[in-house]
């Protein structure tokens, strides 16, 4: 696919020396440097003339190591480098010559699926009607992407699945996300199961230590984001309930607005009590004075953001597109409920959230808070406090002493010790608390569970599944 297509182009497997011209930059499109890095070169941006000549002649020159420099602008090079260099120019013109360079670019977040198409195309499609064409009748067919999921679900996990690590969950969430997207977007099924059982091995062996991780691009888990993003004139948006697959459709939508896309973990049990709490007052449900419910949400925000040197004054909590800000605010945290909603209220699956997130997104008013924000000189970031998943009801808790149970369903807790598990059968696993009072007892449905009215088919969260656990964090980097 669009990975193989780069490696070819660049001949990776052949050369030690590639000096890329990405003058259109194709770096935001795909960032082809991992792949570079995967292959052992040394990634290089050739931004000062004197500087690269010294590390030239100093390491490069009679080096065997690999090495690939990127330039990004119309910088000279002087010639005698060239030459020493295979070069190649990265563009979707030369990586798609049979097509309409600007029709491509439309549809620049489906560049996999256009490549893994492109393979059997035979005759030249370059003007913009026959791209359109070809994107539409083809690329999006049913039968592309059928093969084209059933290709990636292939490789989404490694031979040693216990190596996954944190981020590698990461990984394969945005992929299992992009699968769904498709999936929904021609109504078929592409059976993703076998990831949640896998994933599941990693919450209760490696989730626990996210706590003690660093990591310069992104919080690890939802408690750590408030001190990461807490430096000068700051908004963060929270998109209640708001998967990677319903990023992925998002995305689509934010024509002029370019971020960069990473995810973090949630709190588990992925509630909206425990996890956005977490989130907002940057503390873990233990913590908490109470993790049950919302009621402490707004204060434990304005106590963080004061941990963090920002007056009451200069902080808003608000909710919904239209924020009351003023020329004090510096520390801002927006909720938007909407998605969460269409969570809530959904009964077509993954295929209803598709239509509903869709037309959420082309509605703008996401776009218009962003660029409201941006225009007032805030940093923008935009997460989530859990995912959702498909479920299917198995019938109603009753009658067991239910400590705390919420309209997710997919979850409950107990104040005593007694194990009900045996009550459920194999519908629950017994979680084990992590970042959590230890004096509870917490119950999570297995994948595709929830305690919903018997055979009902519903979107939700409260589990451990890796739609409901991997959320999207996002920073914005421009507005044009």
């Amino acid at each position: 696919m669009i990975e193989k297509r780069i490696a070819e182009l660049f001949s990776i497997q052949y050369e030690k020396r590639l000096l890329i011209f990405d003058t259109e930059g194709f770096c935001d499109t795909f960032d082809y440097t991992r792949l570079l890095i995967l292959w052992n070169f040394e990634v290089i941006q050739y931004e000062d003339i004197e500087a690269f000549r010294l590390k030239y002649e100093k390491e490069i020159k009679n080096s065997n190591n690999k090495y690939a420099v990127i330039v990004c602008s119309d910088i000279y090079v002087p010639y005698d480098i060239r030459k020493q260099f295979f070069e190649v120019e990265i563009s979707l013109r030369n990586i798609f010559p049979k097509l309409h360079e600007d029709t491509v670019r439309l549809y620049i977040k489906d560049i996999d699926l256009i490549s893994f198409a492109y393979r059997e195309l035979y005759s030249s499609c370059n003007t913009k009607e026959k791209t359109q064409k070809f994107i539409l009748d083809t690329v999006f067919s049913e039968e592309n992407i059928r093969n084209y999921c059933e290709l990636i679900i292939k490789d989404l996990l490694p031979k040693d699945k216990s190596g996954i690590t944190a981020n590698g969950w990461i990984e394969v969430a945005r992929k299992k996300a992009l699968i769904d997207y498709y999936a929904a977007m021609v109504n078929i099924s592409i059976d993703t199961g076998f990831i949640d059982t896998e994933f599941k091995n990693f919450i209760f062996d490696g989730y626990q230590k996210l706590s003690s991780e660093t990591n310069k691009l992104v919080p690890p888990i939802l408690p750590k984001v408030i001190d990461f993003i807490a430096n000068g004139k700051t908004a963060l948006i929270v998109l209640d309930g708001m998967s990677l697959f319903d990023f992925e459709i998002i995305s689509r939508y934010l024509e002029g607005i370019h971020y960069e896309y990473y995810c973090t973990y949630a709190l588990i049990p992925t509630t909206t009590a425990i996890s956005r709490q977490g989130l907002l007052s940057g503390k873990y449900p233990r913590e908490l004075e109470n993790p049950f419910n919302l009621s402490r949400e707004e204060k434990g925000f304005f106590e963080a953001a004061r941990n963090m040197g920002y007056s009451k004054q200069q902080c808003l909590y608000a909710k919904g597109y239209n924020p009351s800000i003023n020329h004090f605010t510096k520390f801002a945290a927006i909720i938007i409920n909407d998605i969460d909603d269409l969570v809530h209220g959904q009964r077509q699956g993954r295929v209803g959230m598709y239509n509903d997130v869709t037309l959420l997104a082309k509605e703008g008013r996401l776009q218009s808070l962003i660029k409201s924000l941006y225009a007032q000189g805030f940093n923008i970031f935009i997460t989530s406090d859990h995912g959702n998943t498909p479920c299917i009801g198995t019938g109603a808790i009753r009658n067991i002493g239910v400590e705390v149970e919420t309209r997710s369903k997919r979850m409950f807790v107990l104040k005593d010790f007694a194990d009900v598990k045996d009550t459920f059968g194999d519908k629950v696993v017994t979680y084990p608390g992590y970042y959590l009072d230890k004096n509870y007892k917490y119950y999570v449905c297995e994948s595709g569970v929830s305690f919903n009215n018997k055979n009902e088919e519903v979107m939700t969260h409260g589990g451990i599944s890796i739609d409901e656990v991997i959320v999207p964090f996002i920073k914005v980097k421009e507005v044009i």
